[in-house]
């Protein structure tokens, strides 16, 4: 159909009712009310082909998987079964799957090396593992150790009898495992609960609710699309898999990001949750002039890192919504949202909603209260009690502000603040922010090293001079504690993690 500004408005009167938990979400929102809608869309093996699943479809799946699993394990109450798999249709069939089972849904991260796998694995110790069968690496280690409890991700196909599902979930009880990326040491299980996710719920339903009503360009198509390539083991897009049913949305999933602009060519989106690279490779394609290639894509979900806002304003001047976001997995992704186009505030990440509270420390440190909040570290109450207050507090990590208006800006990250010998406090994130501004550097990381402010630059080997000469004036517009007195350069790109995050490993420097 295509949507008028009343039909818009009817649209948003009409709440998204966030589901009472798993069960209802498949039983309500899948079966009866959008069994017709395309829930899921991916690309078949032919690179040409789009496959279509409506969630009558996804739903039965569902149900197999359900059947599949009890019979495989009977006393599947409580135990966990891991997920080790790139994003395709059957990780979504599996995830609601474990759940309504009765078992504990564990999300990993196939692109892990074997040393960080086979920790996470011992920890939960799984009755399962449903595996896509590709081999990342480590194929004979896996099945060494795990063979007899590997399925491949299509087991419940041939399942009979499809399962009577019983809302077997306990709402305050472990639902689902997913862990942390382990960058500044061993990786962590974050315990999550049902009631977790439907307090998360209630952000994404209000921000569907406002896509509806004042976001949608004029002759849009509903119901909307998006495209999912960030990774469904992360909660930056697992958030997607549960809280679509409920608006009766599809995704357009895509597994591997070098098949990302045959995807999003072959299956039109109006959404997808953005890493700042992804970000930076519509931006390009815009300036460009080659905006056909994203196919109609006209929403962007910043998340997981500070982009610039010079880009994003310009974005927004040209077309594209930019939805900032800010969570992480403790809190189910629930966070802050920012939906202003407005360019005093696209620096921010947004204003905290009214279901949980937020608030800054002592130290400029933002804490989130409220239903969302993880049940805790998996086998792990130290960690967990070092970021749960006892007045219930979540510590995040994050240093951040706020403006008189209640926008909420991140100014960096509390284990990376550098502290001198002087006790002045420096945030690389500030400095980095500042450096990118210089047209010559690609990326950069600013760490201390012997109590020195190095910066660490990627860049083309003939504009070498010219960023130095950028810090050099830059660092007279610093006082003395916080000047860059060391710089590294790199031709290749920086490392970074899965999601586009710069990793901060150790890295010689030369003096400037």
């Amino acid at each position: 159909m295509i949507v008028s500004k009343g039909d818009k408005t009817a649209m948003a009167e009409k709440k998204i009712k966030v589901p009472a938990g798993v069960y209802d979400m498949v039983t309500r929102c899948m079966e009866q009310e959008f069994p017709e809608n395309t829930a899921i869309r991916y690309v078949a093996a032919d690179g040409k082909t789009v496959v279509e699943k409506k969630y009558q479809e996804y739903a039965r799946d569902i149900r197999k998987m359900v059947s599949y699993l009890k019979a495989e394990v009977p006393d599947i109450k409580g135990k966990r079964v891991a997920l080790l798999s790139r994003n395709n249709y059957e990780f979504c069939v599996a995830s609601f799957g474990i759940i309504l089972a009765g078992g504990v849904l564990v999300t990993l991260n196939q692109k892990k090396t074997w040393d960080e796998l086979e920790y996470e694995l011992g920890l939960v110790e799984p009755a399962l593992i449903l595996n896509d069968g590709i081999d990342y690496g480590y194929r004979s280690q896996l099945e060494a150790a795990y063979g007899p409890l590997l399925r491949p991700m299509d087991c419940y196909t041939a399942a009979e009898p499809i399962a009577e599902l019983t809302n077997c979930v306990d709402h305050d009880d472990l639902m689902m495992l997913m862990f942390t990326s382990g960058t500044t040491g061993r990786s962590k299980g974050v315990m999550l609960s049902e009631r977790n996710m439907c307090s998360s719920l209630i952000t994404y339903a209000e921000t569907a609710e406002n896509w509806i009503s004042g976001r949608v360009p004029e002759g849009q198509k509903l119901p909307l699309s998006h495209m999912t390539l960030l990774p469904l083991f992360h909660m930056a897009c697992f958030v997607c898999v549960v809280s679509y049913p409920p608006a009766g949305w599809a995704l357009n999933l895509c597994s591997d990001i070098r098949d990302f602009y045959r995807d999003l060519g072959l299956m039109h989106s109006d959404i997808m949750a953005s890493a700042p690279m992804l970000v930076e490779t519509v931006y390009n394609d815009y300036k460009r002039g080659r905006v056909e290639r994203l196919n109609g894509l006209w929403d962007l979900c910043c998340s997981s890192a500070a982009l610039d806002p010079k880009i994003l304003l310009e974005l927004a001047q040209n077309g594209f919504v930019i939805n900032q976001c800010y969570g992480m997995t403790e809190t189910f992704g629930d966070g802050i949202l920012n939906y202003t186009q407005e360019e005093k505030h696209m620096g921010a990440v947004g204003k905290p909603g009214t279901h949980c509270e937020y608030k800054l420390d002592e130290t400029g440190e933002i804490c989130i209260r409220g239903n969302s909040v993880m049940l805790g570290y998996y086998k792990d109450p130290e960690a967990t009690a070092e970021v749960i207050d006892a007045e219930g507090w979540f510590h995040t990590g994050d240093l951040g502000r706020m403006d008189e208006e209640g926008y909420y800006y991140i100014t960096g990250r509390k284990k990376n603040l550098i502290i001198l010998a002087s006790g002045e406090n420096v945030s690389p994130e500030e400095l980095e922010h500042q450096l990118a501004k210089c047209p010559a550097v690609q990326e950069c990381i600013v760490k201390e090293k012997g109590q020195k402010i190095c910066a660490i630059v990627s860049c083309a080997e003939d504009a070498q001079d010219a960023v130095r000469a950028f810090i050099t004036e830059y660092n007279r517009t610093l006082p003395l504690y916080k000047r860059i007195s060391a710089v590294e350069f790199s031709a290749e790109p920086l490392p970074r993690n899965a999601l586009g995050k710069l990793l901060r490993k150790e890295s010689k420097v030369n003096q400037l």
